[in-house]
């Protein structure tokens, strides 16, 4: 923690610990290190923990996967996948790339409700975790 802390303000701390929450939410596999580095990179924070923080939230992303693809679907007027082991895998054996372009498009629409929901979410962990770190980390002499 000692590490996490040098030289890191509450302000950029609380902004890591909310990008990386978000990002690692994101019901798109693989996507979360990207977004962790690029916009840790483009802020300056800490990439590592930026990157931890959206790996520990990785069991959430595996949970919420199939509720952010089931809401983008109901949002826009689309015919549902149905996300049943037996009717998924008639639909790949009747047609497999009609299946993944189906599912290709769900998970993108899956990606669209993650970030209508991630907007108002991460503003609820900044501020909150902002408040609690100014609380809980010594004031930073100025240099």
């Amino acid at each position: 923690m000692e590490l996490v802390k040098q030289g890191v303000t509450p302000h950029q701390l609380a902004l890591t610990i909310t990008l990386g929450a978000g990002f690692g939410m994101v019901p798109f596999l693989g996507l979360t290190t990207i977004l962790c580095t690029f916009w840790a990179l483009r802020l300056r924070l800490n990439v590592a923990f930026t990157i931890l923080i959206g790996y520990l939230m990785q069991p959430v992303q595996l949970a919420l996967y199939v509720p952010f693809v089931d809401l983008g679907q109901t949002i826009f007027p689309v015919t549902p996948i149905p996300f049943s082991l037996e009717k998924l895998s008639l639909m790949f054996q009747s047609d497999w790339l009609l299946a993944l372009q189906q599912l290709w498009f769900a998970n993108l629409l899956g990606v669209v409700a993650w970030l209508l929901c991630s907007i108002p979410l991460g503003v609820a962990i900044y501020f909150l975790s902002r408040k609690m770190l100014y609380r809980l980390l010594p004031a930073q002499p100025a240099a």
